[in-house]
C-alpha cells in the first residue's frame, strides 16, 4: 500500500494514541500533530476510504487491523533508518529523528531492506548481538 507522507505520518499519530487512549478524537490528533481540525478531518477520511481507520462524523477514530499492519510498517522502517544514522553513521541524537524521517520516505521496501541487511550484518560484527531481535522482527514481516 502506497501511502503520502502525510498520511503516513496521521496514521502513525493515530497508531501511538490508540495505544495509550481508550478513545481517539479529531482534537486529539490536531492537537498532537499541530495541525488544523480541518486538515485532519481530511486526512481521516482519505485514511477511512483506505480501510485504514474506522470513523462516523464526530466520533471516535478507531484504527483497523490493517491499519495497525501499516502503522506497525511505517514505525519499523523508520526504526531501520534510525538505527544506521546513530549506529553506522554516529549521527548526533538531536538529528536521527528528523533525518530519518526524510530518509525514509524516499527509500523503497527493498531499499529499506538491503539498509537492514548491511546495519545488522556491520552491528553483528562490532558484537553489537542485540541487533539481532530487531533484525528478526524486520524480517518476520
Amino acid at each position: 500500500m502506497e501511502l503520502t507522507n502525510t498520511q503516513e505520518e496521521y496514521l502513525k499519530t493515530i497508531y501511538f494514541l490508540s495505544k495509550t487512549k481508550p478513545e481517539i478524537r479529531v482534537t486529539d490528533i490536531a492537537e498532537n500533530m499541530q495541525k488544523t481540525k480541518a486538515s485532519t478531518n481530511s486526512a481521516i477520511k482519505a485514511l477511512k476510504e483506505l480501510g485504514l481507520v474506522s470513523y462516523q462524523k464526530y466520533g471516535p477514530i478507531q484504527i483497523t487491523e490493517v491499519g495497525r499492519e501499516e502503522a506497525h510498517r511505517i514505525v519499523a522502517a523508520n526504526n531501520v533508518v534510525k538505527l544506521f544514522l546513530k549506529e553506522i553513521l554516529d549521527v548526533k541524537e538531536e538529528n536521527v529523528e528528523e533525518e530519518a524521517a526524510k530518509i525514509k520516505t524516499i527509500l523503497s521496501k527493498d531499499s529499506l531492506k538491503k539498509l537492514l541487511d548491511y546495519t545488522y550484518k556491520e552491528l553483528k560484527t562490532r558484537g553489537k548481538i542485540w541487533i539481532k531481535k530487531f533484525y528478526l522482527v524486520w524480517v518476520e514481516e
